[in-house]
């Protein structure tokens, strides 16, 4: 049964292919920047240089929160579920913005810019709320990959992590028709703001069946705690016949994650990184 067409994305896990609007994730991962990916995504087609230029303006214009979501992040409880945190915040943003209900095509871009400014500021605000730190002001002469990570610790990171962030989030731009996506085009389908239609995209990320293993997966590295332990509490777990979660959707499973895409970039930052830090 066909749910829906689109040209945006395609993930085909039997060829180990994932397409943004024609153009072959490998390519782009190489070759481009998040930035230039996310126009891409808008617009059907890379951007000229004033056109990308534009955009990076517009963005970084939209980093910084309205001061009443930065007061209401300081207000949620430490050990809430951060994907909860995240999914208040996001919904608490429409208060602020005046073009949150205009669904013309060049209001949608400009409510979809500053969502895409706001959210790397969102996700590091709360994470420093929850370790009792304050959050810190967004930089407008940085890149959201590279201004991410400097909001997290206060300072500016190598160019080798930033990089591996932006190419990151190039690779997690778009999956298709996943279950956050078609929830979204539901709620966008009843005509609802783009922040209802992501505040429900968000319910459904947050679920164990869907972006929710991330979660679950980061508290069994947690719980592991040092690499030595990893064997014995994998046996442990498989003896106790414990659930043990993987990353990505079961078509990208297949092959998208295998080289020489996710799995290829992911053994070569690890590779680096540890030659760096000196962990080899």
């Amino acid at each position: 049964m066909v749910a829906a067409s689109s040209s945006i994305g395609d993930v085909n896990g039997e060829k180990g292919e994932l397409i943004y609007q024609g153009l072959n994730i490998h390519d782009l991962a190489t070759k481009s920047t998040f930035e230039e990916v996310v126009f891409l995504l808008w617009h059907g087609r890379l951007p000229k240089r004033a056109e990308l230029d534009e955009l990076r303006k517009n963005i970084a214009a939209s980093y910084e929160l309205p001061e009443p979501v930065v007061a209401l992040i300081k207000k949620f409880p430490a050990d809430a579920e951060p994907m909860d945190a995240l999914r208040t915040a996001i919904s608490a943003l429409s208060f602020y913005d005046k073009e949150s209900r205009d669904l013309s095509r060049a209001a949608s871009i400009r409510v979809a810019t500053r969502l895409t400014a706001r959210f790397p500021t969102v996700v590091a605000a709360i994470d420093r709320s929850r370790k009792g730190l304050d959050p810190v002001k967004p930089r407008p002469d940085l890149n959201i990959a590279t201004n991410f990570l400097y909001m997290l610790k206060d300072e500016l990171p190598d160019e080798f992590d930033a990089h591996v962030l932006d190419v990151a989030l190039i690779l997690q731009a778009d999956h298709e028709l996943n279950a956050s996506t078609f929830t979204a085009r539901v709620v966008a389908g009843t005509l609802a703001d783009m922040y209802s239609a992501v505040t429900a995209a968000l319910g459904a990320l947050s679920g164990p069946l869907h972006g929710g293993a991330n979660t679950a997966i980061m508290k069994i590295l947690l719980e592991i705690g040092s690499i030595d332990r990893v064997e014995s509490y994998v046996k442990e777990a498989l003896a106790k016949k414990k659930r043990l979660w993987v990353l990505g959707t079961p078509s990208i499973r297949r092959k998208i994650h295998a080289p020489p895409t996710c799995g290829a970039f992911q053994k070569r930052w690890a590779s680096a990184k540890a030659i760096r830090s000196g962990t080899t």
